[in-house]
């Protein structure tokens, strides 16, 4: 029996959902709907954690393994995890994948998964009826039914029927992202379909077709699974290697050149939910139109989305807006006007505002020293160590440590001691030392330079990472 994997790719670094999704908590690891909901990986996963389906493949960037591994286990559900030292698109991710499948069931079928998208309906049943025509060595791309000439998106368009293999069409072209008229008559042809990104395939297929149009990225991803790392939370990909590859998506790689390409149509209701205002579309709103989650008070308010992470936000007398209140970021457009929220996150990269790649939780959390006093002669800092790294610490000027939440092991030459809370170190200036946290949570400790005469303020602290 063919055995059925869902593959996920994490991608996506976080600017649409702007100021939910960041950097370092992009869209898919987010929750959909109010508190207490699950994220969108955690519907995508779940979605196909039932009879027929093998557990998952999850490729998703290094710097999220703990936030997959947390979700994960918070939904039940294990799988191969597949760590990306890099982003380089969806075709090497897919490569990855197969290759790691191809060593264990190399006639195994990868089914594409989204991890950010939102799928109503019986999706399942289309899957399963597609899987002898995948086994017999089809590439299917599965379409949808247009509702709207939507330019932000990629169409398919139906060739007919293929003969030996029932509710399988082929695929005339692909139109990548058309301009408002060209979808308009894609849309009244009755013939076009919107590219879902869920796809199905062999593992021995997509190796075999992508090796047809670019051998050298298959090779690269093949040297970066043999040559990586496997680790307690899965296989760190080899980044020489995998920097080789070239970063491009399956489709314009293989989908658009392969002679094996098929559509199956989908009756299913999709949203990529690429904006603030496909999310207020998703969501159930009350008798007023208005979509609101948290702790929120709306007042002669209509057809709008207010979403509260943490405090009451009250809105009074607004029609068709959008309300974004996070702890560090608000944001406040007009529902169908929010498509340039990616530039304020852009804006915000450029000027390396933090608000762009963390919340203001994930500051708390990571690994990082303050200073709280300066002067000539004192510097105090406080400095937190989260859980399996280090902090380098050197310094000029004589220096005491002192333990106040945790425990951690500080290192100097060969030389290794234990510092507790409530401990003091002293050290002497101009020594080396490393300070490691092996908890299993974040430790908090405070630094106290003091100076001399004969002593320069020079400070160096630097970040290392602890295996």
């Amino acid at each position: 029996m063919t055995n059925i994997y869902p593959l996920i790719i994490c991608g996506g670094n976080g600017t649409r959902l702007w100021p939910v999704s960041r950097t370092h908590s992009p869209k898919q690891f987010n929750r959909v709907g109010e508190m207490g909901s699950l994220t969108f990986f955690q519907t995508a996963v779940k979605r196909h954690w039932e009879q027929g389906y093998e557990p998952p493949i999850i490729v998703s960037s290094m710097k999220h393994r703990k936030t997959v591994h947390q979700q994960m286990d918070e939904i039940g559900v294990h799988g191969t995890i597949i760590h990306e030292p890099m982003g380089r698109n969806t075709g090497p991710a897919v490569l990855a994948a197969a290759h790691v499948l191809s060593k264990t069931d190399p006639n195994g079928l990868l089914v594409v998964v989204p991890a950010d998208h939102v799928i109503e309906g019986d999706l399942n049943s289309t899957i399963m009826a597609m899987k002898p025509a995948a086994e017999a060595g089809h590439i299917i791309t599965f379409g949808i039914k247009p509702r709207y000439a939507e330019t932000g998106f990629g169409y398919i368009t139906d060739g007919g029927p293929i003969i030996d293999q029932p509710g399988l069409r082929q695929v005339e072209r692909f139109v990548e992202k058309p301009p408002t008229r060209k979808a308009r008559l894609l849309v009244e042809s009755d013939i076009a379909y919107w590219a879902s990104g869920l796809s199905m395939f062999s593992a021995k297929t997509i190796i075999e077709e992508y090796s047809r149009f670019d051998p050298d990225t298959v090779e690269a991803v093949r040297q970066a699974v043999e040559h990586g790392e496997q680790r307690d939370d899965g296989l760190l990909l080899s980044g020489i290697r995998f920097g080789e590859a070239a970063a491009e998506p399956t489709e314009s790689m293989v989908f658009e050149k392969t002679d094996k390409i098929a559509l199956a149509p989908l009756d299913v209701d999709w949203s990529d939910v690429g904006s603030w205002t496909a999310m207020y579309g998703i969501s159930q709103s009350d008798a007023q139109g208005n979509v609101l989650q948290g702790d929120v008070i709306a007042v002669e308010t209509k057809n709008s989305m207010v979403r509260s992470a943490n405090r009451l936000v009250t809105v009074v007398g607004l029609e068709n807006v959008i309300v974004i209140d996070t702890e560090d970021a608000l944001l406040v457009t007009r529902v169908g006007h929010d498509q340039s929220v990616k530039k304020v996150a852009t804006h915000l990269k450029d000027h390396k505002r933090v608000e762009a790649e963390m919340s203001a939780e994930q500051q708390r959390e990571k690994t990082s020293v303050s200073e709280i006093v300066a002067s000539d002669k004192v510097k105090m800092s406080t400095a937190r160590v989260v859980a399996g790294e280090a902090l380098d610490h050197r310094s000029e000027a004589a220096c005491e440590i002192i333990m106040v939440n945790g425990a951690a092991r500080v290192e100097s030459g060969d030389e290794a001691r234990s510092l507790r809370e409530g401990e003091r170190l002293v050290v002497s200036a101009g020594e080396d030392h490393k300070i490691l946290n092996r908890s299993d949570d974040t430790i908090e400790f405070m630094i106290l330079e003091i100076e001399t005469a004969a002593q320069d303020d020079d400070t160096v602290l630097s970040l290392a990472n602890y295996g």
